[in-house]
């Protein structure tokens, strides 16, 4: 199970909301050349494996316009 559910719900949503495909391979490559990770640490945030930082959660919120607080919850 993920590490952090809604979290995980709320970036996946994000990705939905500006047509980033489905495929878990599409997700991984975008994920890793927006936010400037390795494609390993990609596949593990997508994956709830691998919880992102502070500073990664800004960029994620900054990215979509969304607050930071958001991607934490429900």
């Amino acid at each position: 199970m993920p590490m952090h559910t809604p979290m995980l719900e709320n970036i996946h949503a994000l990705l939905d909301f500006n047509n980033v495909s489905k495929s878990k391979e599409d997700r991984v490559k975008y994920f890793s050349q927006t936010f400037g990770l390795t494609l390993e640490e990609s596949e593990n945030v997508l994956a709830g494996e691998l919880v992102p930082n502070k500073k990664l959660l800004k960029q994620i919120a900054d990215k979509f316009e969304v607050d930071t607080l958001w991607l934490l919850k429900n």
